[in-house]
């Protein structure tokens, strides 16, 4: 029996979405800080481990699996149709989509399987002249656990879609937090017990099947989406569908491209401390990245709202003030995290990475890639609200040539720059290429969604920049005006003051009143979420019975 009502309420379904953004924000950012403690606090004890050449190994066989694992851009195809069908009520078409979709996977996952048998067989050859035939023969075993997990989970990704779908993004969450605790208390184990780097990859391939399961359970009996596979699209739906995700093929495995073969460059034409060192940067760019970004996707059922209805010039100002009022929150989320490790980042990695800047004096300029690298975050992430108009409207042609665009530009450069600065030269490639993504995309959302980028940069980014150069300029003159003599020390004040000053700054400045009472209220939707419920669906019923 469904749990999934009244679908046609705007009003009660913008209420609900409001109360799911709030737990999914809270859940989602709890399940981030079980994975920071993971990677900050155990991320050197593994490399001590298992060793930085093995680790390093973990690495090529994680990002080459990942390389030609791709979801053939369907992950993107299911998010932005089922979000159409859900706006539209049609329940039967979601079930009809998600089993289509879920077959299509399965039929990838064989020809995938074949790929995995010729990596398994060629890995040695390709890195025979970084790696001993010892070391080979356990990146081998690596790439069957890591593969094998990913095919099985392959498909489920349609389940986190229909999840997401229905706005129930606290779940999802939930389910990232589970399995990240389970990682956690299992790598503790591991490392504790010796288990080397095959059980490190084995607990983690095996905490992430849990979280599958606990997806498709509450999909099948919460939400009462099933997963009929006797359920077919029309023929006219399924070339508007397979056309989308061609396009959304060449974005999946573009924006891969640039990523993960970043590691296999450097084990090709530089050194295994190199890509040791890239993995850790990495590390840094991945959490910074799901920090800003965890609450940008919440937002396309919203959006798919915005296009379901009113005419074309409505449509248009309702995106652009929904993008502007959604960016200056993503924009401080981001400019929280980046600006906060431009000031305490060095401290922290010293603190960090402290064994392996003693035996590897180049580990040092983890914090100059990590800058050069995350930067192009603070146009991004402001910006997913605009990239999820596009999807929605169908326009994911332009996006995916701006990312075959920047995946030609990174590869070109990162095999010159890797060869000759390491993996401080592969991160510039990432950063060159990710800042040209950045001004060809803002061009597509100018073209084709009419949004004025002119008038969206003056209200996300106006403020921020006032307070963000006064609080850096301050802060960085810190350790002169009250010299400290322990790193600690420095880290953790210098990054309250950073918190406390820019929160402060950036309500006041960038916030207006309307706005500041807005999210006051979406923190006492979040501290109250039952308390708050009530009164909105008292007042439902008064006016059902008037």
């Amino acid at each position: 029996m469904t749990k999934i009502s009244d679908e046609t309420n705007i009003e009660k379904i913008e209420h609900k979405s409001k109360k799911n953004i709030a737990l999914g924000t809270i859940i989602g950012y709890l399940a981030i800080l079980v994975s920071i403690a993971h990677g900050f606090f155990l991320t050197t004890k593994v490399m001590t481990s298992v060793g930085v050449d093995n680790y390093g190994l973990y690495g090529i066989a994680t990002s080459l699996v990942s390389l030609f694992l791709l979801d053939f851009g369907l992950s993107t195809t299911s998010e932005t149709y089922l979000a159409k069908l859900r706006a539209k009520g049609d329940k039967k078409g979601v079930e009809k989509f998600l089993a289509s979709i879920f077959k299509f996977y399965l039929l990838i996952d064989a020809v995938l399987l074949v790929v995995l048998v010729v990596l398994y067989f060629a890995s040695p050859y390709i890195y025979r002249s970084s790696y001993s035939p010892e070391q080979l023969k356990v990146l081998q075993l690596l790439i069957v656990i890591v593969g094998g997990y990913t095919l099985v989970s392959f498909p489920s990704t349609s389940f986190f879609s229909a999840i997401q779908t229905y706005e129930k993004f606290g779940f999802n969450k939930t389910a990232d937090l589970v399995q990240k605790v389970i990682y956690f208390v299992l790598t503790i184990l591991t490392i504790k017990y010796n288990w080397g780097v095959i059980g490190i990859t084995a607990v983690n391939a095996g905490s992430m099947l849990i979280a599958v399961v606990m997806r498709f359970l509450f999909m099948r009996y919460y939400l009462g989406v099933r997963l009929d596979l006797k359920l077919k699209l029309d023929k006219k739906d399924l070339k508007q569908v397979f056309t989308f995700s061609a396009w959304g093929l060449i974005m999946a495995i573009f924006s891969r491209l640039a990523y993960y073969f970043s590691p296999n460059i450097l084990g090709m034409v530089s050194s295994n401390d190199q890509v040791s060192m890239f993995m850790l940067v990495n590390t840094i760019e991945t959490y910074v990245c799901t920090f800003g970004a965890m609450t940008g996707y919440f937002f396309m059922a919203k959006v798919a709202r915005v296009e379901a209805s009113g005419s074309e010039e409505e449509k248009r100002v309702k995106l652009q003030l929904l993008a502007e009022k959604v960016g200056k929150v993503q924009f401080f989320v981001i400019a929280l995290i980046y600006f906060g490790f431009l000031v305490v980042g060095q401290n922290f990695l010293q603190i960090w990475i402290k064994d392996q800047l003693v035996t590897n004096p180049d580990f040092k300029n983890i914090y100059w890639c990590i800058i050069i690298m995350c930067a192009y975050e603070l146009i991004r992430i402001p910006e997913l609200p605009l990239q999820n108009a596009m999807l929605t409207r169908g326009e994911i042609k332009p996006l995916a040539i701006v990312v075959l665009i920047k995946a030609i530009v990174n590869l070109g450069l990162s095999f010159v720059l890797s060869y000759f600065h390491g993996a401080v030269g592969a991160a510039i490639a990432v950063g060159a290429a990710r800042i040209l993504e950045t001004i060809l995309n803002n061009y597509c959302y100018k073209k084709y969604l009419g949004i004025s980028i002119t008038r969206f940069i003056t209200k996300v980014y106006t403020g921020g920049a006032i307070c963000i150069t006064t609080i850096v300029i301050l802060l960085k003159k810190f350790d002169d005006l009250v010299p400290l003599n322990s790193t600690g020390w420095q880290l953790v004040i210098k990054g309250f003051l950073f918190v406390i000053l820019f929160t402060t700054s950036y309500m006041l400045v960038s916030f207006n009143k309307e706005e500041r009472k807005y999210y006051v209220g979406v923190v006492m939707e979040i501290l109250h979420i039952k308390k708050k419920a009530k009164p909105v669906e008292i007042e439902e019923k008064k006016d059902e019975q008037n």
